[in-house]
């Protein structure tokens, strides 16, 4: 590898911290690195160019900031994990772990993990079809706080039901441990591609939560007269209204994770994250 880039949260002093430590480390071996935080990788993209790797360096938060940095890039820089949040599903280091995972793949050690996409269409009268690419989920919701929204979801174009309810999330694999997994959705192997169905706090229905076939198309259709709300992996809202649609499967897209440890990591860990152990 010849450039890195170091992504940090300002808003963490340990995150600023190990940044400038761990770009430091990198200058003395011979690594060129760009460090910076996420609107400043939006705002110039080509100061991204070249970069063989780029390092997150908090939580689930900071990963996802990192992902979409990287999927602007055509999804081919692979985004290392090093967990300094709360949860850190997605986390790959232990800080105490960071510079010897590095060194293993600065040394050609490691595997790339490949993770699949949603693809969001957001379809409204008013409005020229919007698209959005999405790596842990996309919501259809409630946009006051007081009124529930009514959507009318089909699958493969055939109508499963109608969700009274918050919201509706569609979640990718790797978002099972994201906000479907809080609003009681399965855990699935981040690795698969599969997507979820998940309502919010549904009023009296007797459709689960479903884990759904990677070829499955998701429409979502909101029925409600009251205002709604897209949103996806936690970024801006888009405002809905009676007869928009969301459109929603899996793209054949993908970002990547660069990992160290094998596969069933994620495992040896899920029971300690699911409790919240430090």
């Amino acid at each position: 590898m010849r450039r890195i880039g170091v992504l940090y949260n300002p808003l963490s002093e340990s995150s600023i911290r190990i940044s400038h430590e761990l770009t430091g480390w990198l200058h003395g071996r011979g690594l060129s690195v760009w460090r910076g935080v996420s609107h400043e990788g939006r705002e110039e993209p080509s100061a991204l160019d070249d970069l063989e790797l780029l390092v997150a360096l908090g939580g689930d938060g900071t990963v996802l900031r990192a992902a979409h940095l990287a999927i602007a890039k055509g999804g081919n820089i692979p985004v290392l994990p090093v967990a300094l949040g709360h949860l850190s599903f997605m986390s790959e280091l232990q800080p105490e772990e960071l510079y010897e995972g590095i060194a293993t793949l600065l040394d050609g050690g490691g595997w790339h993990d490949e993770r699949s996409l949603i693809a969001a269409t957001i379809m409204c009268d008013e409005r020229p079809p919007q698209h959005v690419l999405a790596l842990n989920e996309v919501i259809v919701g409630r946009g006051d706080i007081n009124r529930v929204v009514h959507v009318d979801v089909e699958i493969y174009n055939t109508s499963l039901t109608t969700y009274v309810a918050d919201g509706v999330i569609v979640a990718s694999a790797t978002g099972s441990t994201a906000y479907a997994l809080s609003a009681g959705g399965p855990v699935v192997d981040p690795r698969s591609r599969a997507l979820t169905l998940v309502p919010l706090a549904a009023h009296l229905t007797n459709i689960p939560s479903l884990v759904l076939h990677e070829d499955a198309t998701i429409s979502l259709h909101v029925r409600s007269r009251h205002p709604a709300l897209f949103a996806s992996d936690g970024r801006a809202t888009i405002a809905l209204h009676a007869g928009d649609t969301v459109e929603v499967r899996r793209t054949d897209q993908t970002m990547t994770f660069a990992r160290v440890h094998p596969p069933s990591a994620f495992y040896a860990g899920l029971a300690k994250r699911l409790r919240r152990e430090p």
